[in-house]
């Protein structure tokens, strides 16, 4: 399904093709992996190839990530590439560009947001699942000490509400409110699990607020455009109540250690559901604002 590649100093390398230049991921994801003095990096990559829609931006990550080949065609990396990471800003480019990879049994990480739809996340998911690939998608924020209290703490106690609180666009030229907004609900995801039924969202300016009617908790979303750009999240128990501020760490890293222990095990990192279940309440919240009526979360 993937090749493995000797480097020079007797260790082996996972081939990298990044498929998208335009996110800035491309460029901190490269030198953490290439760069061994880099303090994040994460051994047992290189990034090999790059494809990208502008020239000027390609050449410019190409130097910064250490980059050495620049492909005018994605599908001239299939055979040379030991996984593909679709970077692309906009989650509508997603599926076009993950396909050709996908139909080949190449390995996919796709950056946030899977897709910019739930059509298109379920096509990513049933190609992936028909061929056999091996395929993950996350913000890596899923992966930040913030989310990890948050989590333990439910599970030894019984939670009763969860809120998330993050900067995001509602009128991102990247696909609208869910090219940031995934990161919220992709924590609150991995915080409590798949089970969100139904959501109630308002937007006022640039700012929204979602009520979340999930199986295990009741929980809110709020984000703007128009307030620091942080991250934040309250959780609260019958016994217990925390609050937490995302700190500066080295989430990137977890990310990309994540998709090695992927390549090393043969495991996808997360299931299916929990790659869909973000995209499908991310639209929700998105209907649900439009139309002013609570709408249930679509299914995988």
């Amino acid at each position: 399904m993937y090749i493995k590649q000797y480097i020079p100093n007797g260790g082996m390398a996972y081939r990298v093709g990044i498929v998208g230049s335009d996110n800035s991921h491309a460029i901190a994801f490269s030198k953490i992996l290439n760069d061994s003095s880099d303090p994040n990096h994460v051994p047992g990559f290189e990034v090999t190839h790059l494809f990208g829609l502008v020239e000027s931006r390609n050449e410019e990550v190409a130097k910064l990530g250490g980059i050495k080949n620049i492909v005018s065609d994605p599908i001239e990396m299939i055979g040379k590439i030991d996984i593909a990471f679709i970077e692309f800003r906009h989650g509508g480019l997603h599926l076009n560009y993950a396909r050709p990879f996908l139909e080949k049994g190449v390995p996919l990480f796709i950056d946030k947001p899977l897709a910019a739809d739930v059509s298109d996340a379920r096509k990513i998911i049933h190609i992936a699942r028909e061929k056999g690939v091996l395929i993950t998608s996350f913000s890596t924020l899923r992966f930040t000490s913030l989310v990890s209290e948050l989590k333990d703490l439910f599970k030894r106690e019984e939670p009763a509400f969860l809120s998330i609180m993050g900067p995001a666009d509602p009128e991102s030229e990247y696909g609208g409110w869910i090219f940031y907004g995934i990161h919220v609900v992709e924590m609150f995801n991995e915080i409590v699990g798949c089970g969100t039924r139904e959501v109630f969202a308002m937007r006022r300016g640039k700012s929204i607020m979602a009520t979340l009617d999930h199986e295990k908790v009741l929980g809110t979303i709020k984000t703007s455009s128009e307030i620091p750009n942080t991250f934040a999240a309250e959780g609260v128990t019958r016994r217990s109540h925390l609050i937490k501020k995302l700190d500066d760490e080295p989430y990137y890293m977890k990310g990309m250690a994540k998709i090695k222990e992927m390549l090393d095990r043969k495991q996808c990192p997360l299931t299916e559901q929990e790659m869909f279940e973000p995209i499908a309440v991310t639209k929700a919240i998105e209907e649900s604002i439009l139309s002013g009526k609570p709408i249930k979360v679509e299914t995988l």
